[in-house]
Formats: structure tokens, sequence, C-alpha cells
């Protein structure tokens, strides 16, 4: 993947664009505000945060809706299909979770323009991640996936909570049934095999940097009883804390 330009650019009322035959390469495009795009050649109105990805050789027409447009874009050039045959190409894909975009679209112009030996793979890294996330958007459409993200960013920020599905799912304002199948839709994994995921992986990380007994660091990653901890670490390790411990001594 070769990102060939890159750039985020405002522009007045009287914007314009019509590209019969498009571009050689691949066009993504982030519109920040409302606009109107062409498609199946009718003019449909889109709101703000909307992307569009556009194949080599596809035509684009656009213009500003209101006072102005402002928009991220990018050209790329790929030697292979870029997304799966049923992706959207030159339709609108909502962001439900614009910044997101925004953000690491912008550490990828930052990347795009530094002078570091390692940009060229990173740029590309990057844009696969920009890309990818995109992809989901098409497959999730739903502003609930990031309530639950961010539910789940949580859980591992901070595993000694004391989480209970059913308050989660009442703090997310969904039923206790819709909160379990939509937790394992979105990250195939329930949110009780994540709480235990968050909790084994933070103490891992005390029994290698700190000098806590075990029954500190089960009390630290939530649990109230040390032997159901030591149960759960040595299903998920194959190993108890303290040899798990042992064993790692003297490596980094």
């Amino acid at each position: 993947m070769n990102v060939l330009r890159i750039g985020e650019t405002s522009h007045g009322a009287d914007f314009r664009v019509l590209r019969e035959k498009g571009y050689p390469h691949y066009l993504l495009l982030l519109a920040e505000t409302p606009a109107l795009f062409e498609v199946d050649g009718e003019w449909i109105s889109t709101p703000a945060h909307t992307a569009f990805l556009f194949r080599p050789g596809q035509r684009h027409s656009y213009r500003a809706a209101g006072e102005g447009y402002t928009d991220c874009w990018m050209h790329l050039a790929s030697e292979s299909p870029l997304l799966f045959e049923a992706f959207p190409f030159g339709r609108p894909i909502p962001l439900f979770s614009a910044e997101r975009f925004y953000g690491l679209f912008r550490i990828l112009t930052d990347e795009f323009f530094s002078a570091r030996r390692t940009r060229e793979g990173v740029v590309s890294s990057l844009c696969s991640a920009l890309i990818e996330m995109i992809a989901s958007e098409v497959e999730v459409r739903s502003p609930l996936f990031y309530s639950f993200l961010a539910l789940r960013e949580e859980v591992f920020r901070s595993p000694a909570r004391a989480w209970n599905a059913a308050q989660a799912a009442k703090s997310l304002g969904v039923s206790g049934g819709y909160f379990h199948v939509a937790y394992k839709k979105f990250f195939s994994a329930t949110f009780t095999a994540d709480v235990i995921a968050a909790r084994i992986q933070a103490a891992e990380e005390l029994l290698l940097s700190t000098p806590d007994s075990v029954e500190r660091i089960a009390e630290r990653c939530g649990y109230l009883n040390v032997e159901h901890f030591i149960r759960q670490f040595r299903r998920a390790t194959g190993t108890t804390p303290l040899r798990f411990r042992i064993g790692h001594s003297g490596k980094e």
C-alpha cells in the first residue's frame, strides 16, 4: 500500500468536483462537513463525518452543501485489491465515532511529511489500519458499537473494578440479553471472558514488575479469593502465579 498524496482542505460554498474517469488510483475522502455526492446518478445529501472510498477509474462527483466543504483526503495505490469485492466503493459510510478516524488520519499525515527513516513502513501500516477501520464501519453501522468499545477499553484499563454484566448493560441502556449477544458479536468474546483476560493480563504485569505477594496481587486485580485467582490464572496460563514469576525472573 503506497500513499501518494494526503491532506486536509477547506473550500467555499461554490466548491464542486466532477471527475468522469476518476483517478488511476484509490481516493479516500473523510468529509467533515455536510455535502452533496452523486451516487448511482442521483445527488444525495450526506451528513458531516461521512467517508467515501473510490476505486481506480471510478467516477466521482461531489460539491459543498451550505457555506463550505472540508475533508481529509488521501490518494493511495495498492498492487492487490484494497478491500473485499462487496465493499461499497463510491457509497457513503457514516463514521459514528469520527474523532477516532480524524485522529489516526492526522497522525498518518504527520508521518507522511516527516523525514524519519521508518517513514514508509509506518505510513503503510497506519494507512492499512485506517482502511480496516473504515471497512469495519460497513459491518458495524451502529453507534452502539463505540459505547461497547469504550466499555471494553475501560475493563482492560481498570480490571480490579467489580465488573458486573447486568450493571454494564444498564450503563449502556440496553437489556441484559441484548448486551451479551451484542458484546459477543462485536468482539468475538464474552464480557466475562474479557474481564478475566484483563485481570490475568494485569496479574502477569504485577508478578513481573513488583515484589507484591500473590495474595496482594489477587486483591489488586479484583479477586476477593486468592484460591479463585490461582485457579483462573492456571487455567489461562498453564501455570501458577508463583511459578510464572519464578520462570520469568531475570527476563525483561
